[in-house]
């Protein structure tokens, strides 16, 4: 409780209720102490909106409203939508237009939906856009569930919205899928003609079938719509303590003391943590597949700090404010050392080296901050360009990305009736956790029990340990449940992000056809060195095989800075390569005055050839022999020119004089689902009685 002691008496969905709040409580955190956890907290600074409530029927953001200042007032939250056990028409259409995904920001769409709905039952697309826009999503990309709005304003005006718009279409014999004739209702709402869902054009030959193509809708929909307690961040155990951490300020810096003495004091602090009393355990923190790549160049607290937001300490309390100020109590004594942010500058001689410890393995040249230096070839690069019509040499740079995920990282952990230490956490890769945290908690692999609920999201940022070893070892010291969550602040600096890359391609083109390609691909890692390797394999591996040079070389330096860690992103390395190969492309193509839809076509890896670089990029270790067995990305493009004007607009858009011009262009990739020879799969059928 924050501030002076109120009492309050308000209308929750209906129902009187009279609540002691603090005077400087947010609603969003009372509504969810008092269980309403279809409200999800995003950001606490009124930025995402996911925790949008109705009060007196208008949209308002929880975490920025004061409980004391909707006394007397009438709160809806999603809970208070379905009657009877029957769906709200705009929760059923959230449902069958696949608008809730992760689900996470779905109580907070549909709230803001009704609102809409409320006041204006008939709107057009771009009054949706607009009233949806101050909900963020970072699943669906808006489209199905601004769809999903539309749906349900027909079926509240007792419209016919039709059943779901099926997904595949099939030829005939005679059509291909650049002429095949397209649905009528091709067209989203706004009249664009981008398809929604997308559109499976089907050879005539393949059978028929009872689900797949065909617009299921998802298992646990509905449990996402009626905004039930499903993630992690939800969970809640009686008697938990909150944990806490302290973060560096400083971007390089040694501790020379720390006193925790007056903390440790605090009636309610049961545990401090810092690099004086935890084992000194070297690891890595990437979720993959064992032997885990190096380099294993991090411990759960160290005497040294790389990056601002590099853990210090941590803190566990009877109360989240309890713990805030315990940590407001540490002491820390900091030596500032140089630092360094660019990947260029930090292999030069004498840059300020980021691990000089003596007990970290697998890094390339420590004194050059180089994590891992790869290079691989296949043909006789040289002889090829020698021998090319035309050679184009570019450089891109691809920025940091922050995944976002509107859940942020939480863990919750506590000792199980079977004396198992139970590991709740919003994560991707549970068993990986496991693996990883039992040498650091010294606690038996058979003894820890992770369970990962649905996570609000992940993109790869909870392909990593962030936070399980930190709460486990706070409940192994103390024998009590322990939260331990980022707030949206810690998640920019403390968790992960993208790998900037450096993107130097050199193509040679010979009679049309790309002959040989060389990649220089330099990865920032920042402070800590996980997922380095892999990823900038992967980005060699994709980058250079869509178009599949006889003659192919990679080199690639994988550099530590003393910016934030970065980890795993959807595409692994692949979308900051490919990036650069499809712009390189379009260039070439340009220059030499040819279509360059017909270019790229001509140049892509086909059916049936070998993925030339695949046994040497092998992520992390020897790779096997792959080819291109089914691939239908041809008819991916033929139908893609076509739903998007393509040749039409970029006739349009050519003569352009202003200071602002509108690009039109088009990118091809690829990437894969696993590992080969490592990465395995299993699926579990289950059969109804009627088979």
């Amino acid at each position: 409780m924050r501030g002076t002691p109120t009492q309050i008496t308000l209308t929750i969905n209906g129902s009187p209720q009279t609540w002691t709040v603090g005077s400087r409580d947010m609603l969003l955190h009372v509504l969810r102490d008092h269980k309403y956890f279809s409200v999800k907290q995003g950001c606490d600074t009124g930025d995402c909106g996911i925790c949008t409530v109705l009060v007196d029927g208008k949209p308002v953001r929880s975490c920025m409203t004061r409980a004391v200042d909707v006394a007397g007032k009438s709160v809806q939250t999603t809970e208070g939508l379905s009657q009877n056990g029957e769906l709200h028409p705009i929760q059923e259409a959230f449902m069958e237009t696949g608008g809730a995904q992760c689900g996470f920001c779905t109580p907070g769409k549909i709230m803001a939906a009704k609102a809409l709905l409320d006041r204006n039952p008939d709107p057009t697309v771009e009054e949706v856009r607009e009233a949806m826009s101050g909900v963020l999503c970072r699943c669906t990309g808006y489209v199905r569930t601004n769809d999903a709005v539309l749906r349900a304003a027909r079926k509240l005006r007792g419209e016919d919205t039709g059943p779901l718009q099926p997904l595949r279409f099939f030829l005939t014999e005679e059509e291909s899928a650049a002429d095949a004739p397209l649905p009528e209702d091709y067209r989203r709402a706004d009249g664009d003609l981008k398809p929604l869902p997308p559109v499976v054009i089907t050879p005539p030959d393949m059978p028929a079938t009872e689900v797949v193509g065909k617009p299921e809708i998802k298992v646990d929909a509905r449990k996402l719509v009626l905004g039930r307690p499903v993630y992690a961040f939800d969970k809640y155990v009686d008697g938990m303590l909150y944990a806490a951490l302290l973060t560096s300020p400083h971007a390089h810096a040694r501790i020379i003391d720390i006193d925790t003495s007056a903390a440790e004091a605090l009636p309610g602090v049961h545990a401090v943590l810092t690099y004086k009393n935890v084992p000194r355990i070297k690891y890595a923190s990437g979720g993959q597949s064992p032997p885990q790549p190096p380099p294993y160049d991090q411990v759960m607290f160290d005497n040294k700090v790389r990056h601002v937001g590099d853990r210090v300490a941590a803190v566990a309390a009877e109360t989240p404010e309890l713990a805030e100020k315990a940590l407001r109590l540490i002491k820390v004594k900091y030596e500032a050392l140089p630092h360094v942010i660019d990947p260029l500058e930090a292999m030069r001689p004498g840059a300020p080296v980021i691990h000089d410890e003596e007990d970290t393995e697998g890094i390339y040249d420590a004194q050059r901050n180089i994590v891992f230096h790869i290079e691989a070839e296949v043909g006789d690069v040289d002889k090829a360009f020698a021998e090319a019509d035309y050679v184009h040499e570019a450089e891109y740079y691809t920025p940091k990305q922050q995944h976002v995920h509107l859940e942020p990282h939480v863990t919750i952990t506590w000792w199980g009736e079977d004396d198992r230490l139970v590991v709740y956490t919003s994560t991707q890769v549970p068993f990986h956790v496991r693996r990883i945290i039992a040498p650091l908690i010294g606690v038996d692999p058979k003894r820890i029990r992770v369970i990962k609920p649905r996570i609000g999201g992940g993109f790869g940022n909870k392909q990593e340990i962030i936070l399980e070893d930190v709460c486990a070892m706070l409940t192994v010291r103390t024998g009590r449940a322990v939260r331990l969550e980022y707030s949206r602040k810690q998640e920019f600096y403390s968790s992960r992000s993208s790998h900037p890359n450096i993107v130097r391609y050199k193509v040679g083109v010979k009679d049309g056809k790309v002959t040989a390609a060389q990649l220089y691909f330099l990865g920032d890692t920042g402070a800590y060195g996980a997922h380095a390797l892999t990823v900038q394999m992967v980005g060699g591996f994709k980058g250079l095989t869509l178009y599949n040079a006889p003659n192919s070389r990679f080199i690639s330096d994988a550099v530590y800075t003393n910016q934030p860690p970065t980890g795993a992103f959807r595409g692994y390395g692949a979308t900051q390569a490919q990036y650069g190969y499809e712009v390189i492309m379009a260039e070439i193509a340009e220059k030499l005055g040819l279509d360059v839809v017909e270019f790229k076509r001509n140049n892509l890896l086909k059916v049936g050839e070998p993925m030339l670089l695949a046994k040497k990029l092998g992520e992390g270790r020897e790779g096997y022999e792959q080819a291109l067995t089914t691939s239908a990305i041809e008819e991916c493009l033929d139908i893609g020119l076509r739903v998007t004007d393509f040749y039409a607009k970029r006739k349009a858009y050519a003569n352009q004089t202003g200071r602002y011009r509108k690009g039109i262009g088009f990118a091809t990739t690829m990437h894969g689902s696993g590992i080969a020879g490592l990465d395995m799969a299993a699926a579990t059928i289950k059969m109804w009685d009627d088979g």
